[in-house]
């Protein structure tokens, strides 16, 4: 039974170490999603927002679910194009009313270029750039009204069963057109790094459960106006985010738990809060 056992290890490590970044240990972000070349990933994820603890006693509260979609395609073997397309619906309330409001978000295209793939009998490592455009075309709730634009770096290293993979990418917002208020939404640094672990299931090389821990970190500056900076904008926000991954063959279900373990809200902003996500991916 070990040696059994230990083979069907050993054919899981040689599966993980040539397969592509389908199954890369992060969850929150989509720049993982890798298919390989002529092949295709649909990625559909329910993600909870929250902001709460109101520090000015007004009862201030906001309640987001987004259901973002994602069609990645392997247009060659170093070159992934993806393409998201977020549906939100979002919940206001202060001092006893609110409202609510439902539609989509703006489109996004990803266009994501390996630099560098090293592979031995144990490990496996990559390194790929990628750039993200935002198009104004969702509706006038959840619309930034401008083209925003993404530049980033995608990381993934595996060693046998163990993965793990960072990425940071930097928002600039507004980077063509205005928004109607003239407002100029502040650019934000975005940081994340995962690590996971896979456990076969049922003695089966092609079924796994992975336990994943993500650290996200986000700055976000300032908003502008002619100018002047706002005062109730702009944050710092630090996740940790515990999550699990159950792959079948070409099928991953994902869930993860983020957590802000530390923020700094410029201003009387409300915080944020405990939110979670749900996913699906089938690579065709």
């Amino acid at each position: 039974m070990k040696i059994r056992a230990r083979l069907f290890a050993a054919a899981l490590a040689v599966a993980a170490l040539s397969a592509p970044e389908a199954g890369a240990a992060g969850i929150s972000v989509d720049a993982g999603v890798t298919p390989a070349r002529d092949r295709w990933i649909v990625r559909t994820m329910l993600r909870s927002m929250q902001r709460d603890d109101d520090p000015t006693g007004m009862g201030r509260k906001m309640e987001m679910l987004v259901w973002n979609n994602v069609l990645a395609y392997g247009l060659r073997s170093n070159l992934t194009l993806i393409l998201k397309q977020p549906v939100r619906r979002r919940e206001i309330s202060m001092a006893g009313s609110g409202a609510t409001d439902t539609g989509v978000g703006d489109l996004a295209v990803l266009a994501k270029y390996r630099l560098v793939r090293r592979n031995t009998r144990e490990t496996t490592f990559g390194l790929a750039a990628t750039l993200q455009l935002s198009a104004p075309t969702g509706a006038d709730e959840f619309t930034s009204d401008t083209w925003d634009l993404q530049p980033g770096v995608y990381g993934s290293f595996r060693q046998g069963l163990w993965a793990t993979d960072f990425s940071a990418g930097y928002d600039l917002n507004g980077f063509s057109g205005e928004r109607d208020d003239g407002r100029e939404i502040g650019n934000e640094l975005a940081l994340d790094w995962a690590a996971a672990r896979q456990f076969l299931v049922g003695g089966s090389a092609d079924t796994t459960l992975a336990p994943v821990l993500e650290l996200s970190y986000r700055k976000v500056a300032a908003d502008r106006l002619s100018g002047r900076r706002f005062s109730n904008s702009g944050e710092e926000v630090l996740y940790l985010s515990p999550g699990v991954k159950y792959t079948r063959s070409s099928l991953i279900l994902e869930a993860l738990v983020q957590v802000p373990v530390w923020q700094n809200q410029n201003g009387a902003q409300v915080e944020r809060g405990t939110g979670f996500l749900l996913g699906l991916r089938k690579m065709f």
